[in-house]
């Protein structure tokens, strides 16, 4: 409680963050709580507000043409109508109407690389399909529907042709001769259609094949020339900086949609199954699997050391059955090994004698995790608590997605006066909703992540502190508790981390606008480094504080601030034990990672090795089955990830609730039983039940 003293500002801060709710507690689960963290919460809804008209706003303001097509190289939008022409088509008679012409054609394939921002385009009404050239044909076909040419009035050729409108751009029948060689060559007004196009997202994508190459090459030799210097080889050069791949990629995605129910059953479902039953695996066999870890680092210390030994010469063949085989020329190398013989002696006495010491610590660590065990399968739908925060980021970040691509469509198309380039620019007021939004989709993915920490928390809380007595869903408590009364501290605790991760992302940005002045100053650069990694170290350290704050006010009820520095506090007393459980526990759960998922792999390979999928005659064939055996392995590992990520928080949870037992009289009085024997205790049949629960107004 505050002293009298206290100043009312103090007085009210402190009100506000770090104080404990309600009176002195009593020992164990509490459950007569109060709303913590009040002021955050009304923060947080207030930001979430501002969020929602952000996204209003940017609906009802941004024009989705300019996400659905794209912008020529003369700065029109395609698909629309301009409400004005630049100053350089003044010439024009009218303004564009392109609301006809929804795509968006690169006509010059000179142009074609990796960067198409400043190759020359125009906007069709349909992807260009006649090419100049025809299968097993030697002869060319030239007309206007093979070219494609520049918009008549910004063309070389504008103003001297009858019957053509400004803005047309199939005129290549009426040029003059010598007009229609130098189109033929490359070299505009009009530009050849070497390839069929297929419109991508309102973009023409030229589809090349080996068929047009042969034709191309067995064609008229004028064809290519003139000063575009364009030949076969070129223009295959020029297409594979385009090309993606795209042959290759459609193959790969029919794979995957053919081998979709092997994706399922050997992703989804073996790697459901398997992340369980590596759990269940942790319950009975961590003991095992822990020892056997710590001999084999014990053991390979040794080995190493020994065969150092045998190099330097200090152990001969009669020690130990093997030559050390040392010539004159190694003799220089001989007292190396010497040296790294005592230092790994050294390194292996403590690495002994430490492992003596941490027995007990290391029994306490297999109990925790066989206790994490014992506690979900005791609730078996807390595997199913993910789903909520799934479903919650997917609407979340979808709402954040389409906010952000309004505001950007609610940008003015400007034109620059060197290139000639369109692009959208953004007014103040625009740049600052869209930071506004990147904060908040920071702030809200943190709080759904918190969200999914303290359900968890207060689950396997249950289980260790009311054993005797848990209500009969515990996880459905949990849930209500945590919305009921603690939603004010996870908005607290996410908007530190937020905050953080927003920091980081301005680095990143300096960072890359400023990589050609780290080049030249290595100072510079080195601080950039410093700036970059201590914000990620911060960033980690703060997850770690908030996932054990979340216990803490999951169990206590106390507020953010006061749970964070509680947490600390048991942390610090309990170092050693808190190591000990983390080395372990992490070995395990990335062992179970990769374990689950290699196994899918490998049951996923079997699985498309069947006939009707290596048969060519067969429906269901596949080219290949990587990009299957891919798409399982990634599946399986994410599924791996969040259950064994459970898992973790149900050990942090138990470790924490441990050392908090620890620290009551005579405690631990609420271990269970594995705890107390790892301790050489047994709990006190009066302890079991020093809590009765009164959930709230919970009657579940």
């Amino acid at each position: 409680r505050l002293p009298k003293s206290s100043p009312p500002v103090a007085a009210l801060a402190m009100a506000i963050c770090c104080k404990k709710t309600g009176n002195e507690e009593p020992e164990g689960l509490i459950t007569n709580r109060r709303c913590t963290d009040v002021l955050f919460l009304l923060i947080f809804s207030a930001f979430m507000v501002g969020m929602v008209i952000v996204g209003y706003t940017a609906f009802t303001e941004g024009d989705p043409n300019l996400l659905a097509y794209g912008i020529d190289s003369s700065a029109y939008l395609c698909g629309t109508k301009a409400s004005k022409t630049w100053t350089s088509d003044a010439a024009a008679s009218a303004a564009p109407d392109f609301s006809t012409r929804k795509y968006l054609h690169w006509s010059r394939v000179q142009d074609y690389g990796p960067n198409m921002a400043s190759a020359q385009s125009v906007c069709v009404e349909s992807c260009p399909v006649a090419t100049i050239t025809t299968e097993g044909s030697t002869s060319l076909t030239q007309s206007s529907q093979t070219y494609t040419c520049q918009y008549y009035i910004k063309s070389s050729v504008a103003g001297t042709l009858s019957g053509v409108g400004d803005w047309d751009v199939n005129y290549y029948a009426k040029l003059a001769s010598a007009q229609q060689t130098t189109s033929n060559n490359g070299e505009g007004p009009c530009y050849p259609n070497f390839f069929v196009y297929t419109p991508i997202l309102n973009r023409c994508v030229p589809v090349p094949s080996d068929a047009m190459y042969t034709a191309l090459e067995t064609s008229s030799p004028s064809a290519f020339g003139g000063s575009s210097g364009l030949s076969v080889s070129i223009l295959k050069a020029l297409i594979n900086a385009l090309d993606t791949g795209s042959g290759g990629v459609s193959d790969y995605i029919e794979d995957v949609y053919k081998a979709w129910m092997a994706i399922v059953v050997c992703g989804f479902v073996c790697g459901l199954v398997c992340s369980c039953l590596w759990i269940t695996f942790i319950r009975y066999f961590a003991g095992v699997m822990a020892w056997m870890t710590i001999f084999s680092i014990n053991a390979i210390l040794w080995l190493v050391t020994l065969f150092c030994a045998m190099r330097g010469g200090l152990i001969g063949s009669d020690s130990v059955g093997v030559e050390s085989d040392v010539d004159d020329s190694a003799k220089d190398n001989q007292d190396v090994f010497v040296g790294l013989t005592y230092g790994l002696l050294v390194i292996c006495a403590i690495v002994f004698v430490f492992t003596l010491l941490m027995i007990r610590r290391i029994l306490i660590a297999v109990a925790v995790l066989k206790v994490a065990a014992q506690a979900m399968s005791e609730m078996p739908l807390i595997l199913l608590t993910p789903i909520i925060p799934f479903f919650m980021n997917v609407v979340f970040m979808g709402f954040v997605v389409m906010t952000m691509a309004f505001l950007y469509a609610s940008g003015e198309i400007k034109k620059d006066a060197s290139t000639g380039q369109g692009s959208v620019e953004f007014n103040e007021t625009l740049q600052y909703m869209m930071t506004y939004t990147l904060f908040g989709m920071l702030w809200g993915l943190q709080f759904i992540a918190g969200v999914g920490l303290m359900t968890t928390a207060g689950s396997i809380a249950s289980y260790y502190w009311q054993r005797d007595d848990m209500p009969r869903s515990p996880i459905k408590t949990a849930i209500k508790r945590t919305w009921r009364y603690h939603v004010g501290s996870i908005a607290l605790g996410s908007f530190i981390v937020a905050v953080v991760q927003f920091v980081r992302l301005i680095l990143e940005y300096i960072n890359r606008k400023t990589k050609n002045a780290q080049e030249g100053s290595a100072v510079l650069k080195y601080f950039m480094c410093c700036a970059r990694y201590c914000m990620w170290y911060l960033e980690r350290v703060l997850k770690y504080i908030n996932r054990n704050a979340y216990i803490l006010v999951a169990v206590k009820g106390y507020s953010f601030c006061f749970s964070a520095i509680s947490a600390v506090k048991l942390l610090i007393l309990n170092a050693m034990r808190v190591a000990t459980v983390n080395v372990i526990g992490d070995f395990l759960t990335a062992l179970g990672k990769l374990v689950v998922a290699g196994t899918c792999t490998f049951i996923g390979f079997l699985y498309l090795d069947q006939d009707q999928y290596t048969d060519p005659t067969s429906d269901s064939y596949i080219s290949s089955p990587v990009l299957p055996l891919i798409f399982i392995a990634l599946i399986a590992f994410f599924l791996a990830d969040i259950f064994l990520g459970l898992y973790e928080m149900a050990i942090d949870t138990i470790l924490l609730s441990f050392c908090e037992d620890c620290g009551t009289a005579n405690g631990p009085n609420f271990a269970p039983p594995l705890l107390m024997s790892a301790l050489g205790k047994s709990l006190p049949a009066k302890k079991g039940k020093k809590v009765k629960p009164a959930y709230d107004d919970d009657d579940d």
